[in-house]
């Protein structure tokens, strides 16, 4: 989706009317008068000034405890067996469904997530079950409505007795007329980038193929840069929350998904701690 800058008045021309884009869109929303005092003053403050790269390896890196993680590889390999879906045709398919068609939402993820779906977001939160995914889900389309996914690829390894894992980088493109999880609506326009690593599986019940589960990251500060937002004042964590996978994978093929959590390991239809995604 992002393209490289062209040179001359073309670049000139598209910076252009992506800014006149942005302020048309904005215009419908107005901010509360906080958030429009925030948004001035963040637009006035000056940058850190940045330090230029170093010349050599830094010693205190080189001073540090090494990782190797070799260890991690025996939990990879990808089974033997048959592989008659086109695991990246279903991705495709099912996020087109769920955020891009505007068409039967509630159909869509019942149809495509599994009732015991396990979710990992942004600082390690966590999702537990198909009815937290929804409300998460629905919370984001009000946020932003007229919210737009785009795919940018897609690889899948597998076979149909084990499952499929799948890594989907994508876009995100939408402008913020709705209460988010970082704030007010701003009615600002965004566009965000992220990753997707999924477990597709086929139903043993309905022989529907679903997403078990999913670990994904966006560009977050991104977005609430873009929204004009008070970093101090969006609710966050005080530290990452996802726990080191050490030489165990988020989820293996054939035993189903392992995401660790504090407090004990969240497996597809074992309900743990439900938090926002």
């Amino acid at each position: 989706i992002a393209r490289a800058f062209v040179i001359g008045v073309v670049s000139g021309a598209s910076a252009a009317a992506v800014v006149a884009l942005s302020l048309g869109r904005a215009s419908a929303v107005a901010p509360p008068p906080d958030l429009a005092a925030a948004q001035l003053l963040n637009a006035t403050r000056a940058p850190y000034a940045l330090a230029l790269p170093p010349s050599q390896v830094p010693t205190t890196y080189l001073a540090a405890a090494p990782l190797d993680n070799s260890c991690l590889l025996k939990g990879l390999a990808v089974p033997h067996g048959p592989r008659t879906l086109d695991a990246c045709a279903f991705v495709v398919r099912s996020v087109d469904e769920v955020w891009n068609l505007r068409g039967d939402v509630d159909a869509a993820i019942e149809k495509y997530f599994h009732e015991g779906y396990v979710g990992t977001g942004p600082r390690g939160t966590r999702l537990v079950g198909r009815t937290a995914l929804r409300a998460a889900v629905l919370s984001q389309m009000r946020a932003f409505p007229d919210i737009r996914v785009h795919i940018s690829d897609c690889t899948c390894e597998g076979n149909d007795t084990d499952g499929y894992k799948c890594a989907m980088p994508d876009v995100l493109t939408g402008t913020n007329r709705g209460p988010s999880a970082y704030g007010p609506p701003t009615g600002r326009y965004a566009r965000w980038t992220g990753s997707v690593q999924s477990l597709v599986k086929r139903n043993p019940v309905t022989g529907q193929w679903q997403y078990y589960a999913e670990w994904g990251v966006h560009d977050e500060w991104s977005l609430v840069q873009q929204l004009g937002l008070d970093f101090s004042r969006v609710p966050h964590p005080p530290y990452g929350a996802e726990p080191l996978h050490s030489c165990v994978p988020l989820s293996r093929l054939g035993q189903g998904p392992l995401l660790d959590q504090a407090g004990g390991v969240a497996k597809a239809g074992q309900a743990v701690v439900d938090s926002h995604f």
